[in-house]
This record gives structure tokens, C-alpha cells and sequence, in this order.
């Protein structure tokens, strides 16, 4: 159920089997990455099956069809929109989710602590604990990090694909500016647990961190069955550049630019139409309703 998530810390039975799907196009500079992982899954005596990403949905389709019998992790080769693909297809029966992170900002690695090595990544991949987190939904769309509206969906919305993998993370500081001139950053209608908020900005965080490294929601915690959402309070452009230029200088927080509050059910409604972001890919429009997920989802995490 929503309202419980239970945690191990001990290690688990060394897994002899994965599924790993690989997206292969989000990941082309990091393949080195890729091939030390499973060098070191081989030499641990670790037999997988590798399927690829040919088209949008694959990785839930993937997933879906992973038989706990036969299967010991699903492994994700990819980026969080990887990740948010996959967990759309898990069911209470899927087993438990690995990451071998390859994308651009790889949130959810380094929010467990997993990190970019492949040696420890191989470790956790076979000797790790079993984190067990609810995610949460958009509508019915699941998603494990944070949702967005507001200006950082515009962003997010703006971001073409082939100038992310030329540019990387730098990408977004280049729509973010474009933005400012398109979008008037007007107010939101927002509810959360039935209480109305002031807000032209929110980003709704199941973990702690933002667009890699950055800490967005320092009190949030996955294990806990709640979101904490930041509040960008302030409607405008001139606002929205203020709070851009103080998301990596790590100000947002220490200078109190933002509120933030938990909850369970956020409702949202601004113009119509207008982009919801969820772990870095837009996945609806507004008005939208966020909510926790009604099963958890176990991922390997490093061991303590």
C-alpha cells in the first residue's frame, strides 16, 4: 500500500540472472561504462540477457514481461527517462530494479549513493540491499524522482534531444534562457492534501536531489511514502531568472528562495495545455493530479 514502505538493509541472495535493457542512444558516450559493468558481472560468474531500446514504450514492455522465476533483477542501461519508461511497466510480480546509470544527469543513481563507477556499480548489481520506494504518478503515468509545472516544465519541454547528447546538462542553461523570452511565468492553481498554495513554480520530489547533484528538496526521503514539494512563489520572468541563476550556485535553499511542504495528492491547474514534466521528459499537460503509486517498487541499492 501507499502509506507503508519497508526497507532492507541486508543483503540479498547474489542475483544469477538479469534482464538488462540497454538504451543505447541516450548512452553512446558512455559505453565504456557499459562494457566495465558487464565485464565484472562475467568474471563474478552473472549471466544477462540484453535487450535493446528501439522505440518509445520498449522498456515498459520489457519489464512487464520479466518473469520473477527466471529473472533476478531488472536492470536499466540509461538515463532517469529510461528508468521512468521501465518502472511503467513493473507489476507487484516484476522483480527488483538495478541501474546501471548512462544518461545525462542519472538523478536516481546518485540519490541512492550508487554513483558512475563501474566497480561499484557491478558491487550493488550483486551484492546490494533492496531499497523498497513508492513512486509516484502523474495521473496514471508513474515517475520516481520529481514532477514539474510551471517554468521548469516549459524548460524541460523545450529540450531537444540531439543538442542534449551533443551538450549535455549545459543544454538546459540554454532553454532556460530561451524561456525567459517565451513564457510569461504567470501564477498556478495549486492544492496539496486540500490546501491552496501560492505558486507560479512547483517541482515534486519523492528524493532530495534535482538534475543530477543539485538539492532541490533537502528534507525528503525515498523511503517515505510522501512527496515534499519546492515552492517557487514568485510569478514573472524576472523572477524565473533569479531562481535559474540560484539553482546551481545551491542558494535556492541556503538563502530561503523557496518554500517547500509535503504531501500526498497535489492538484494543479494553469493555462491548459501547458507541460508536466516527469523525470526530465514532459508526460502530460495540466490540469494534473500527482499522487503516490499503490505498489512499490524494490531497487538495488549499495550496501551499508
Amino acid at each position: 500500500m501507499a502509506g507503508v514502505t519497508e526497507v532492507s538493509n541486508k543483503t540479498t541472495q547474489r542475483p544469477r540472472h538479469l534482464l538488462i535493457i540497454l538504451n543505447r542512444r541516450a548512452s553512446e558516450r558512455r559505453m565504456d561504462r557499459f562494457q566495465a559493468v558487464l565485464s565484472r558481472l562475467r568474471q563474478a560468474g552473472c549471466s544477462y540477457e540484453i535487450k535493446e531500446i528501439r522505440a518509445a514504450g520498449d522498456a515498459a514492455r520489457f519489464a512487464a514481461r520479466a518473469d520473477a522465476a527466471d529473472v533476478d533483477l531488472v536492470v536499466v542501461a540509461g538515463g532517469d527517462g529510461t528508468i521512468n519508461d521501465a518502472i511503467n511497466g513493473f507489476h507487484p510480480g516484476t522483480p527488483p530494479l538495478g541501474l546501471i546509470p548512462l544518461g545525462t544527469a542519472n538523478v536516481l543513481a546518485y540519490e541512492i549513493g550508487l554513483g558512475t563507477d563501474p566497480q561499484h556499480i557491478a558491487d550493488t548489481l550483486l551484492a546490494g540491499r533492496r531499497l523498497s520506494v513508492v513512486p509516484g504518478q502523474v495521473n496514471d503515468r508513474r515517475f520516481m524522482m520529481m514532477a514539474s509545472v510551471g517554468f521548469d516544465a516549459h524548460v524541460v519541454g523545450g529540450v531537444r534531444r540531439e543538442m542534449k547528447r551533443r551538450i549535455g546538462k549545459l543544454v538546459y542553461a540554454v532553454e532556460a534562457v530561451r524561456q525567459l523570452w517565451r513564457y510569461p511565468c504567470p501564477p498556478l492553481n495549486v492544492s496539496i492534501d486540500g490546501d491552496a498554495v501560492e505558486a507560479a513554480t512547483l517541482v515534486i520530489s519523492r528524493g532530495r536531489l534535482y538534475g543530477g547533484r543539485y538539492v532541490m528538496a533537502p528534507q525528503a526521503d525515498l523511503q517515505k511514502p510522501e512527496f515534499h514539494v519546492s515552492i517557487f512563489r514568485r510569478p514573472g520572468r524576472w523572477a524565473m531568472a533569479g531562481y535559474s541563476a540560484a539553482l546551481p550556485l545551491g542558494l535556492l535553499n541556503r538563502c530561503k528562495l523557496i518554500g517547500h511542504k509535503k504531501g500526498q495528492t497535489i492538484e494543479v491547474s494553469g493555462r491548459p495545455g501547458d507541460p508536466v514534466q516527469a523525470d526530465g521528459d514532459v508526460v502530460t499537460t495540466q490540469p494534473v493530479v500527482v499522487s503516490l503509486a499503490d505498489h512499490p517498487i524494490h531497487i538495488a541499492a549499495p550496501p551499508q
